[in-house]
């Protein structure tokens, strides 16, 4: 039964690869940023809808977000599988995290698995969670807070870098903008009459850097001076700062997240500004399940003969959905050039042939894995008890 569910899933991807090639292209040759990707989100619609398929648009609120699905003709009495695609592009350098190669492969599973309910006749519904601003807001918690994702039994997606890896725990991430007041003044003639709310910024982001020294190896704090003044004659009565703080697990998180607070209190102490922080919604730590990754990375070592990466950082609005669902959230080699995400190079590769070479590939080995979760009941069964043990931990 494996051996027919991976030919039609194998034949189902190819028959649309040069579709999702030119997909992926277009996306990756007009970048948009998280919530504006109007275009990109259309272009998905619009595919999946004149293949006959169904897709509600602008879901949980999200203007860019869809739900495309399939029901099988044996009914939706089976498991419900999803996988996610995104499509937000980062500032200046465009799709420098490979987001139209995510776009295609979330398409490029659903294909194979919708095919798989058509000709096997198994009972069961498939679907594609467009997803948006992974970049920024978080589209899948507000998403997920607004049961978008609710009747799913497991969520599966793909992401490009340098390696592969189907246990890749990332990191939480918290993002803050923290906004200084002061009172402004003629930086020459009365200078002494200013609260200088740019030197509260400046003061904070050294704070913090001293702080870096006792910090552990897997916590990281980062962010910039968003705004520090309007001239350089007059005191400045505002600043903002962006400000990100990363650990390992979601405990470590309220720890740090404690410290990095009163490092702002400092500031605006020492500077005798007033302040305000306002914080995002935070992305909590991946967690793959053990039997999906495992045969995740027994496909990509198949095919590649090299080990998995380990330890690669980074974060993830679909940690949130990892801590609710059986999930996998497969990493693939984009081009075998060992560039880092988050670089003009890495944005460069995620457009060449080889790229989408290796989405594909990735895409019918995860749909694979998703097959055998509807075919297998002993694999599925493995599957929700390696979850439980893992809660049990």
């Amino acid at each position: 039964m494996l051996i027919s569910v991976e030919k039609i899933i194998g034949e189902a991807i190819d028959e649309a690869s040069d579709d999702l090639r030119k997909l992926s292209a277009a996306i990756h040759d007009h970048p948009e940023r998280a919530m504006k990707e109007y275009k990109a989100s259309d272009l998905l619609c619009t595919y999946l809808i004149n293949k006959g398929f169904s897709v509600e648009r602008q879901v949980g609120g999200l203007e860019t977000s869809f739900v495309a699905s399939y029901t099988s003709p044996a009914g939706a009495s089976g498991l419900c599988i999803g996988f996610c695609s995104e499509y937000d592009a980062l500032p200046d350098i465009g799709h420098g995290c490979g987001h139209n190669l995510i776009a295609i492969s979330g398409i490029a599973m659903f294909l194979g698995i919708a095919q798989v309910l058509e000709t096997c006749r198994v009972p069961g519904i498939v679907k594609l969670f467009g997803t948006p601003a992974e970049e920024d807001i978080g589209g899948k918690i507000k998403m997920l807070d607004q049961g978008v994702f609710e009747g799913t039994d497991v969520l599966m997606m793909l992401h490009p870098t340098a390696g592969y890896s189907g246990s890749w725990h990332s990191q939480c991430c918290l993002e803050m903008v923290v906004e200084y007041f002061g009172r402004s003044s003629h930086a020459a003639m009365a200078p002494w009459d200013g609260i200088n709310a740019g030197s509260a910024s400046v003061i904070a982001l050294q704070i913090l850097g001293v702080m870096r020294e006792q910090l552990k190896p897997d916590w990281r704090t980062h962010g910039i001076i968003t705004h520090g003044g309007s001239a350089p004659n007059v005191i400045p009565a505002y600043s903002r700062i962006e400000y990100t703080v990363r650990t390992s697990t979601e405990k470590d998180l309220e720890v740090l997240r404690k410290r990095v607070l009163r490092c702002f209190d400092a500031a605006a102490l020492a500077s005798g500004c007033t302040h305000k922080v306002t914080e995002a919604f935070a992305y909590l730590d991946n967690e793959d399940n053990p039997v999906l990754g495992s045969m995740y990375e027994e496909l990509m070592y198949k095919q590649y003969r090299v080990p998995p990466v380990r330890g690669v950082g980074g974060s993830t609005d679909f940690g949130n959905l990892s801590k609710r669902f059986i999930s996998l959230h497969g990493m693939f080699d984009q081009a075998g050039t060992g560039v880092p995400n988050h670089t003009v190079e890495f944005a460069r590769d995620a457009r060449t042939e080889e790229a989408h070479k290796r989405t594909i590939f990735a895409a019918k080995s995860t749909a694979l894995i998703a097959g055998r979760c509807l075919v297998d009941v002993d694999f599925w069964n493995s599957v929700k008890h390696a979850r439980k043990q893992k809660h049990l931990q």
